[in-house]
Parts: C-alpha cells; structure tokens; sequence
C-alpha cells in the first residue's frame, strides 16, 4: 500500500487543464484561478476495513474507523490560463455614400472572447487597389458604462471613457495604434468603434473604398486574480516557453482566429474589412404637352386618362384640354442611390387655364400646390391668371439595375 507519487499527480492535473482550456470560450473560468482536487480510496483486507487513503488534508475519518493515510503534497490543482481571443465585425460593411458627403461612418463590433479583463489598440488599413481613399479619417471607440470593479457604480476612471484618435491612413504594422488603447474590457462585453470618413466630390457610381479595422490585444492595468500584469497597454505576449506550467501564473494561450490577410489566426489581432460604396444619382427630366381633346372643358379636361402615347387628331384650338407632363428618370444602379428633396416647378401662360395636377411613380410623393403668381389663393381659372404648380419635398429613389425609376408630374389645362 503506498500514497500516489508525485508524477501520478502530475499526470492527472495535466490532463484536467487540458480539458479547461480547451473548454474555455468567454465568460468561461476566470485566468489565474486555482482549481483544486481531493479524492479518497476506501478498501479491505479479508473484510477488514482498513485506512482510507486521500489526498485530502482535511480529511477525518468516521468514528470506529482506522487512520486515514493522508498524501502530504495535498490536493492536485492547477493554474486556469488565459485564454486570449476577441472578435470583430463590420456591422454596416458597404455603406451606401454620396459623393461630397462628410463624416460618414463605418460601424464594427469588437467583443473580448477571453477569460480575463484586456485592452485593445486599433489601426486602419485603406487597402490599395480599390476605387478612391476617403479623407479625412478618424478613429471613435467607445464604450457604455460598466461596473469594472464591482464597487456599484460607473463613475472610477475609464469606467465609461470615450476616446477621439485622428490616424493616418498607414498600412498596420506589428504594433497597431500604438498611441492610445482602450479602458480595461471584461469579457463578453461588446463595444463600438467606429471609423469616419470625407467622401471626395466627383466619384462615380459604385466606386469602392475598401477598409480593415484591426484591433490589437494589449495588457490591462489589472488581472481578474493575480496581481499587477506586465505593463499597463503593453502588446500582451503568447506563453513563449512551450511548456505548460500546470500551477501557479496563468499563461498567455491565443485561440483567435483571422477576419483578413493583415494578421493571422493566434496572434492577438483580429480584423473585420468594410467599405464605402458611391451612390450618386444620375437625373433626367423632360417636358412634354400632348392635346388630349379639341374641344372641352374643366370637368372633362380634369377626368382625361394619360393615354399610351400621343394624340395625333387632336387640335390646341381655344378651349382644348391639353396635358403637360414632366417626367424625372433616375438613371442609378445602385440600391440607395436615391434622389431626395426633389423640387417641380411650373409656371403655367396666361394662353392656359389651370385644371388639375397631379403625380405618379416618386417614391416619397411630396407635396403639390397651385398658385396665383402673387402667392395669395390656389388656381382658379380666372381670366389673364398666371398659374405655379409646384411639387416639394419629393424623392425617387434608383432601382438596383439597368432599369431607370420613372416619375411624372401631370398637369391638365384648358387653352383660353
């Protein structure tokens, strides 16, 4: 009969932080913790009872029982390491722009997957070869109040800090954005940072500029459960010995994985690529007038169809219905290469009579009105009237393809 031995133990507890780690995915065990273990061994010699064997230092036996033979190492236990992992996703990836638009913004989620509190340094990539390069671009991350410490409020320093970095438009290097880094983030806690960016004028539908957000892992200023870390902001390095010391420090392990070609997976970097695309609008507009009937008046005029085409033995003689048509084609291919705030203003001769007017195919309708020249009453008809019609506050938005989007402004009036 003998006590396990020391390699036994060894043996057993490598096998458990195996498993741990391999386990571990946010929100899991905390880094630094120590996981401890007894077990007991109870047997008999020709049904005799003999001392229970443990590793239990506190173990005590039942009344009547013998000795108990208890190991002096103790219970086997471990060291949970550190679990470095984080992600990174582009939450409007080709955000529809404008040319000329400023300060127009790409949206990414960055989430520490690990078991312990780290900070995060961000660069940007405009990756070359695409259409154009935003100007201009800057760096927001942010964070919404957390209780770091547990102390029942937000109010510590870093606690809800929001940080402003310009950044050049650099390729990343090994060390990304070394010039600031984030508060300290505890796990499964999601924050935004947001790059923001000037469109130049002049560029053409579906222009692209392609870019990557890159985070970095870095120290924080505390550990869950062991004492200060390496230096505050530092690049946190991977466990370099390529042994596992089973207890005692928790060891940097990396288990990210890679969102680009600017880093690779298990390095402490993770990225997310997103882009602006142009949208511009391209508007055509025509004015044409067709004589609908020879001879009518304001309430036939105002009931007429918009007929297929043109009539051809119809006269504009004096009390004819004649219909002038404006119609806008917006000529865009892209989804959200919309149109807006479109203004239609007519001035109607005094040679006409003003009868109705009214609009088919705008996305947002807007509003119509029919004024006098001196602004004062809606169209009447009177005699030697000068009639305004406008359409305010429209919109057409494109059709993703080849095919225009189509509106029209009728207007339906008598020949005096």
């Amino acid at each position: 009969m003998r006590l396990l031995n020391q390699t036994s133990r060894a043996v057993l507890a490598l096998a458990c932080s195996t498993v741990i780690v391999g386990a571990a995915h946010a929100v899991g065990t905390d880094a630094g913790k120590s996981v401890e273990n007894t077990f007991t061994l109870d047997y008999q010699v020709d049904g005799v009872d003999q001392g229970t064997i443990t590793n239990d230092p506190d173990y005590s036996p039942e009344a009547g029982d013998p000795a108990p033979m208890i190991d002096p190492a103790g219970p086997t236990d471990f060291t949970v390491d550190r679990m470095i992992d984080l992600s990174v996703t582009a939450n409007n990836s080709g955000l529809i722009v404008p040319p000329n638009a400023q300060d127009r913004v790409l949206v990414y989620s960055v989430t520490n997957l690990g078991n312990d509190y780290q900070t995060y340094s961000f660069s940007v990539q405009d990756v070359a070869g695409d259409d154009f390069d935003a100007t201009g671009l800057e760096l927001t991350y942010s964070r919404a109040a957390y209780d770091l410490n547990g102390d029942g409020d937000t109010l510590d320093p870093c606690e809800a800090e929001i940080v402003d970095t310009a950044i050049p438009q650099t390729v990343v290097s090994s060390s990304a954005g070394t010039a600031s880094y984030t508060c300290d983030i505890p796990t499964d806690i999601p924050f935004t940072v947001k790059i923001s960016g000037d469109i130049p004028t002049g560029e053409a539908e579906q222009n692209i500029d392609n870019l990557i957000l890159v985070a970095e892992t870095r120290n924080p200023t505390q550990w869950a459960f062991e004492a200060t870390p390496p230096t505050a902001g530092g690049v946190t390095a991977q466990d370099g010995d390529g042994a596992n010391t089973i207890d005692g420090v928790a060891e940097n392990v990396f288990a990210d994985g890679s969102g680009s070609s600017e880093e690779a997976a298990q390095d402490g970097l993770m990225s997310a690529p997103s882009s602006f695309v142009v949208s511009s609008p391209d508007l055509i507009a025509e004015k044409l007038v067709w004589v609908l009937d020879t001879e009518s008046d304001s309430t036939a005029c105002g009931s007429e169809a918009v007929p297929g085409a043109a009539p051809t033995t119809e006269y504009p003689t004096p009390g004819a219905c004649v219909l002038y048509t404006i119609e806008v084609h917006n000529t865009g291919e892209v989804a959200g290469s919309n149109a807006e705030n479109l203004t239609v203003q007519d001035v109607l001769p005094p040679e006409v009579e003003f009868v109705s007017a009214d609009i088919s195919g705008f996305t947002t309708p807007g509003t119509l009105t029919f004024r006098k020249a001196d602004g004062t009453t809606d169209c009447d008809g009177s005699s030697g009237e000068t009639c305004t019609v406008t359409l305010t506050n429209a919109s057409l938005n494109a059709v993703a393809g080849a095919t225009d989007a189509v509106a029209q402004l009728y207007i339906r009036a008598l020949v005096r």
